[in-house]
C-alpha cells in the first residue's frame, strides 16, 4: 500500500497575503467555484486546473500540500513526452 495516499478533492489552492481581491481568480475558474465574497474560500468543486495560479497578478494562490505537489510532479515528468502504441491492430 502506498504512504503517500491523498484524497485530490480536497487538495485546494491556498491564498497568501499578497491577495488584493482583485477577482480575476473567480473570473477564471471553469467550475465557478471561487467565492466572489472571499477569493480565499472555495463553494464548489476545484478541478486542479491551475486557472487561478496562473492568471493571478500577484502570484497570491499556490498549491502546499507536499503529497500533492508530489503526485503533479511524477505526472508530470512521467507523461510529458509522447508515447507511442503499444499495441498494432
Amino acid at each position: 500500500m502506498k504512504e503517500n495516499i491523498i484524497d485530490i478533492r480536497k487538495v485546494k489552492p491556498k491564498t497568501n497575503d499578497k491577495c488584493n481581491n482583485c477577482g480575476i481568480c473567480v473570473k477564471v475558474c471553469p467550475m465557478g467555484s471561487i467565492s466572489s465574497e472571499n477569493v480565499r474560500e472555495y463553494t464548489g468543486i476545484c478541478i486542479k486546473c491551475g486557472a487561478c495560479i496562473k492568471k493571478c497578478p500577484q502570484n497570491a494562490k499556490y498549491y502546499d500540500d507536499e503529497n500533492y505537489l508530489y503526485h503533479k510532479k511524477d505526472l508530470e515528468e512521467e507523461f510529458q513526452r509522447r508515447a507511442e502504441p503499444e499495441t498494432f491492430l
